[in-house]
């Protein structure tokens, strides 16, 4: 079992994310505590098993980016999932130096967070699809660039080009099809195509695969 802490200010935002994962639900993800402050927060981490942190970035007396950093440094085995509505690129980059895991705006689908969720379990980083772009902020190392492929992106990429079709990648992967299609989409989004020909071409052109 996955165990989520919800950081928000906003208990509607809570409530709407613990309704995302009821108890029959197959992913095995659960809310298992949340806070609606940071100072609640980090005196509720200090006995908390949860793998998963979902932070807003957006707080009356503290910054969640500073907040990020914290638990970083004190619970490096936590998984920070930066999920907000404020999308300015200063905001998001600072953020993102400062060690999340992943950042999704609030306007996030189901079957992203569950990928995401996934994903930096496995050790990914993650932008979500609809993150601006704010690698041009300041200076910074270009493999944090949208266009480099995750290690989970690159093993479905490499399936596709030995030719499996995307419920053959799924099996293989023990994911679920809408995972493979959520990855499959990320990947038609970075390398600028509209189908899995195209993105095996395209792949093959900037020697991604061989």
């Amino acid at each position: 079992m996955t165990n989520v802490f919800i950081i928000d200010d906003h208990p509607t935002f809570i409530e709407g994310v613990k309704s995302l994962f009821p108890g029959d639900h197959p992913e095995k993800i659960k809310v298992s505590a949340s806070a609606t402050s940071i100072g609640e927060a980090r005196r509720m981490l200090k006995r908390s098993r949860a793998q998963i942190v979902l932070l807003d970035l957006i707080f009356p007396d503290e910054s969640g980016a500073d907040f990020c950093l914290e638990i970083k440094t004190h619970y490096p085995e936590k998984k920070v999932i930066i999920v907000t509505g404020e999308l300015d690129p200063v905001l998001l980059f600072n953020v993102w130096n400062n060690e999340a895991d992943a950042i999704l705006t609030k306007y996030f689908e189901r079957d992203e967070l569950i990928v995401t969720i996934e994903s930096v379990l496995e050790g990914d980083r993650v932008k979500g699809n609809k993150v601006p772009n704010f690698n041009l902020v300041g200076k910074f190392d270009i493999k944090s660039s949208n266009s480099v492929l995750t290690r989970t992106e690159q093993r479905v990429l490499n399936l596709l080009a030995q030719g499996h079709r995307r419920k053959d990648v799924g099996r293989i992967m023990d994911s679920t099809q809408a995972a493979i299609n959520f990855h499959c989409t990320s990947l038609f989004r970075k390398l600028s195509v509209d189908s899995v020909t195209q993105l095996i071409i395209k792949a093959r052109e900037e020697r991604l695969v061989v």
